[in-house]
């Protein structure tokens, strides 16, 4: 379908659904039970159930997955893990007993979003979201038994912390705007530390051995990015010093005892020790830029493996569309590169201990990965100590996700099997070339067309990974195909690439994703009403605006959390951040740009859409549910066509999904109308493809394992 001229509509916006969003209004509360019956009858009701038999039989050989990289600290392993009834964190003490920590702490409809060790192992902090809800607060669990665990509340959400002496140090306050707080683990008043600048401003901590902190300030609302260290045990005021980077982008650290190194287009170093005499403290280079910088790759994650200032580094990397983990042995011989405390290197052969294969200034490529790649924490040994290994976790699409413990020695073995994923090249509207991820059902299916499933994300420069989901994989199983559109606006090719997206751009980002999606159905990768997309938040904007745009393109979307008026999306959430991502409505130019592609202001009546799912949570923090609710209403009302526009809202759900049991339920409903849609039926009996003997977790990881 041609594009529809919406040229007088950016004069004045209509807006005929406003009313819904005041969502106590007695109005709004009818609207929102009608849609509740609706749903309640959906047509897709019936294969709903072989859709749920199929989902089960995926999550009952995952029932412990690992949604993060596991963690070593003072000889305790600590485990996080997700199953059917929810969230955990697990630890395993050096006898082999095992304990979980969150017992009688977690709800059932609580999440872990966040959570570290402390160096010896004594306690773990952690963050929880309780039904969908974006909470700030700590809950400080030690490890040993009789202690009880401690609630801090003041705590920010998404807060970064650092334990250093006998002191918890941790962002306070709001999502964007922060105190410091330093509170001793198991008793005793908050402290509120001395900030280097003046509020209100928006902290980042890190924190190493030693006393050792890294801070990164930034003004609101906006203002520059600037780094300070200091070595702070708890005694004193902290002595905040300005780290002078010459405007490098640092986009990864990690601190030893003595060194802090950082990524930039360099690896650099920072002498600690130099730092704690009261010398002067510059970062010095310690590699080149093929090591740190653009022609090897932006490295996303750096680990230090070890103490001492030439440890080995643990470099993720972003090589387009995938990852490249190495490990990096700092150059000891190199007279043009320097030690991170400016003397000279020492002589050949004096490098740390444990470390077989030295090359100097060399280093191995450990693992070439196509999909999600992440490292854990800092590892301390028993002693509290930077440790020389640490966990990498790695998601395969279609066989769940492995962890392995890397230490340098050699290259990282992925499982036998594993999905082969495959990068295809739509073509967008101005000639760029648009990289497509695509992962098959089966060897069998390479090339043969299928009900293929895309999604997206293309915004704020955050890379769209292909990942494990229980709901992904019984698609895969039933025979269906997966894409991920790797969108203008993302984070996958740069900086350039995520600029490209922004603004005026992101009208760009919904053409490469229809570009994608005429690209799949034209080289037979799905056959023609065979597609339906899968997105949320900043991806289910796109996916809106697609579908409003070009209605026939897809046959059946589910979108969560999506954005969907434009000209208002400042109003609540967190719509007042993102000005420099889409624009500010009050320009006129912006309101224009905005509305070429604000899917509720291009509906248009008597137009038949595709078949829509909406899910919204009133927990929703960010994106506020009666965006979708509006967009719902204005496709219902559209009045043509028989393909169904449902709103399913849960009152415990939030930006970040549901409860476990009601992310289920969404999760069948989604599959149902996607299925009926594009054609792709649901195995009556058990799958074609049942679990090898890696896909089977043990209840504790060993040094390397399959987890689904």
């Amino acid at each position: 379908m041609a594009d529809v001229d919406h040229r007088a509509a950016y004069l004045a916006p209509a807006d005929p659904y406003r009313w819904l969003e005041d969502v106590d209004a007695p109005r709004t509360r009818a609207w929102l039970a009608e849609q509740r019956r609706r749903l309640s009858v959906r047509p897709q009701r019936s294969d709903e159930p072989a859709w749920a038999a199929l989902l089960d039989q995926v999550e009952r050989e995952a029932p412990d997955r690992t949604p993060t990289p596991p963690a070593e600290a003072g000889g305790l392993l600590f485990r996080h893990e997700r199953g059917p009834d929810g969230d955990r964190l697990t630890v395993r003490h050096p006898d082999g007993t095992r304990r979980t920590q969150t017992e009688g702490v977690l709800g059932r409809g609580d999440r872990i979003a966040g959570w570290q060790p402390e160096p010896q192992g004594r306690f773990v902090a952690v963050q929880l979201h309780r039904d969908g809800a974006e909470n700030g607060g700590l809950h400080l669990l030690p490890t040993g038994p009789g202690e009880r665990p401690r609630h801090l509340p003041d705590a920010a959400p998404y807060a970064t912390l650092a334990f250093t002496g006998e002191a918890l140090v941790y962002t306070a306050g709001t999502r964007t705007e922060h105190t410091l707080v330093a509170r001793h683990p198991v008793d005793g008043p908050a402290r509120r530390l001395a900030l280097p600048v003046s509020g209100p401003v928006r902290l980042t901590l890190h924190g190493g051995p030693g006393g050792n902190l890294l801070l990164r300030t930034r003004p609101q609302p906006s203002g520059p990015v600037r780094w300070w260290v200091t070595r702070w045990t708890g005694a004193t005021v902290p002595d905040w010093q300005p780290l002078d980077l010459d405007g490098r982008r640092v986009t990864a650290l990690d601190l030893n005892e003595t060194a802090c190194f950082l990524a930039a287009d360099e690896l650099l170093a920072l002498d600690l020790d130099g730092l704690a005499r009261g010398t002067a403290v510059r970062p010095a280079v310690v590699a080149p830029p093929a090591a740190g910088g653009p022609s090897g790759g932006p490295v996303t994650v750096l680990r230090v493996l070890g103490p001492g200032r030439t440890p080995a580094l643990a470099l993720l990397r972003r090589l387009g569309t995938t990852h490249r983990l190495d490990v990096h042995r700092l150059d000891v011989h190199r007279p043009d590169v320097h030690r991170p405390d400016g003397a000279p290197h020492r002589a050949a052969g004096a490098v740390p201990d444990g470390v077989p294969g030295e090359v100097p200034g060399g280093g191995a490529t450990a693992l070439h990965w196509s999909a999600r790649l992440r490292l854990g924490a800092t590892p301390y040994d028993r002693h509290g100590r930077v440790g020389g290994s640490v966990w990498l976790l790695a998601d395969d699409p279609r066989y769940g996700t492995w962890t392995r413990s890397l230490d340098g020695s050699g290259p990282v073995e992925p499982p036998e099997r594993r999905a082969a994923l495959r990068t295809l090249t739509a073509v967008g509207q101005d000639g760029t070339p648009v990289p497509v991820t695509v992962c098959d059902p089966g060897p069998q299916a390479d090339g043969r067309p299928a009900p293929t499933l895309l999604t997206v994300y293309g915004g704020f420069g955050i890379p769209l990974e292909p990942s494990w989901d229980p709901a992904l994989e019984a698609w895969l199983r039933a025979g269906g195909r997966i894409a991920w559109v790797h969108a203008r606006g993302g984070g996958e090719l740069g900086p350039a690439w995520a600029a490209a997206g922004r603004g005026p751009g992101k009208s760009t980002t919904v053409d490469d994703f229809r570009a994608a999606a005429a690209m799949l159905v034209g080289h037979g990768e799905a056959p023609a009403g065979g597609l339906g997309a899968l997105a949320a938040s900043n991806g289910a904007l796109v996916v809106a605006a697609a579908l409003t745009r070009e209605p026939g393109l897809l046959s059946a979307a589910v979108c969560a959390a999506p954005l969907t008026d434009l000209a208002r999306y400042q109003v609540g959430g967190l719509g007042r951040l993102w000005t420099e991502e889409y624009g500010d409505p009050a320009d006129p130019e912006a309101l224009r740009a905005l509305l070429d592609y604000s899917p509720y202001h291009r509906v248009v009546p008597g137009t038949a859409y595709p078949a829509v799912l909406f899910a919204t949570g009133a927990n929703d923090a960010r994106v506020p549910p009666w965006h979708a609710w509006k967009l719902c209403a204005a496709l219902a009302g559209a009045g043509a066509g028989a393909a169904p526009v449902l709103l399913d809202h849960h009152d415990s759900g939030g930006h970040q999904g549901r409860p476990a049991a009601a992310g289920r339920e969404l999760a069948v409903r989604s599959l149902a109308l996607l299925g009926a849609a594009t054609g792709l039926v649901p195995p009556a009996g058990p799958p074609a493809d049942p679990p090898g003997p890696q896909s089977r977790p043990s209840p504790v990881p060993s040094r390397g394992e399959h987890h689904r």
